[in-house]
């Protein structure tokens, strides 16, 4: 006689169920968190996220800003507890309402991701299964949570597609990946990431290598989501222009670390820091026409191996001998803080 097989053990109940779930407290908050990379032969510990520390509100858009490599994908993806093989937190946490992310078991976290945390990919056509329709896939998230059968999931997954205004969602939804348009495929992707009604949306690059129509419609249909839903949504991006209008609050990152910190109107009006003024500086204006365009020279550290002191030091123009310690964190105004010995410079204090 075959055994009849072992029921499966029960889904850990939701993150509001735990003790330490706080309503009013931020629905992200992200304190001193350091990610590192093992040690390979012949080369030190490679610390991708040093020290960074944020938060955002429900309702609240955060910006994360730098160049490549500055770790805020890292950063992103350690909230969903999806670090590439080999990353490790060393410390700090990550805290959804109160309940730290990091001490939270791999069943857990899968009932946390999409549910409270979800996120929209940097690809989109590698973040969709090339062989599984669209439709399908929104399903899947439905089903996988327990939250419909196989009929009404796929129903939910035709009302989202049109949510996010993809012509045609019934049609469409039996599409693949590769048979969308950049732009539709991203909102493909923002659809799945909004299935489960979460309370935070971290969405990394969610514009890159789309045409600038494009991505002014792809951050305008995010901030009608955020402000149906209020949502708290961390937009990480390589480009201040893209997140002007729409940051209430900035967090500039360099060398995994968190440079600068300010309301978004102060910091595009005051910088406090060189790294955020350069990269000010490089964006393109329409005064600045026929002349050349401004660039930061050299590129950021090895993570193995960063500079002694301020990251920034080897590129900055306002490096001095004392710039070879760790600057502190300084107040520059109301939550405005900048990790620069020289900020009052910056700002013309």
């Amino acid at each position: 006689m075959t055994p009849s097989p072992r029921p499966s053990p029960p889904s850990p109940g939701p993150l509001t169920a735990l003790p330490a779930y706080d309503a009013d407290a931020p629905a992200l908050a992200v304190d001193d968190l350091r990610v590192e990379f093992p040690a390979a032969r012949g080369r030190r510990t490679s610390t991708v996220v040093d020290g960074a520390s944020f938060q955002v509100t429900a309702g609240q858009t955060l910006a994360v800003v730098g160049e490549s490599g500055s770790g805020k994908s890292m950063t992103a993806r350690t909230a969903l507890g999806i670090l590439p093989a080999g990353a490790a937190v060393r410390s700090g946490s990550v805290r959804v309402h109160g309940v730290d992310l990091l001490t939270l078991d791999e069943r857990r976290l899968r009932t946390v991701r999409g549910r409270h945390v979800a996120m929209v990919f940097q690809d989109a056509l590698v973040a969709l299964n090339p062989v599984i329709p669209v439709g399908r896939q929104i399903a899947e998230v439905f089903q996988v949570h327990g939250r419909a059968g196989r009929r009404a999931a796929a129903r939910h997954a035709v009302d989202l597609l049109d949510r996010v205004r993809i012509p045609d969602a019934a049609r469409r939804a039996g599409h693949y990946p590769h048979q969308f348009s950049g732009g539709m495929r991203q909102r493909v992707v923002i659809a799945m990431a909004l299935a489960l009604t979460p309370q935070v949306l971290i969405a990394d690059e969610p514009t890159t290598a789309l045409d600038v129509t494009v991505q002014a419609q792809i951050l305008a249909l995010l901030q009608e989501l955020q402000d149906e839903h209020r949502l708290a949504l961390v937009l990480v991006s390589h480009d201040l222009a893209v997140v002007a209008q729409s940051a209430d609050h900035v967090a500039v990152m360099y060398a995994g670390q968190v440079v600068e910190s300010a309301p978004g109107y102060e910091l595009y009006r005051r910088p406090a820091h060189p790294y955020t003024r350069a990269l000010l500086d490089a964006v393109p204006r329409r005064g600045r026409r026929g002349h050349p365009l401004a660039t930061l020279p050299g590129a950021p550290p090895d993570p193995a191996r960063p500079a002694d002191g301020c990251r920034f030091r080897p590129r900055c123009p306002l490096a001095r001998a004392q710039c070879a310690t760790p600057p502190p964190v300084h107040n520059v105004g109301a939550q405005h803080t900048s990790s620069c010995h020289r900020w009052q410079e910056v700002t013309g204090s």
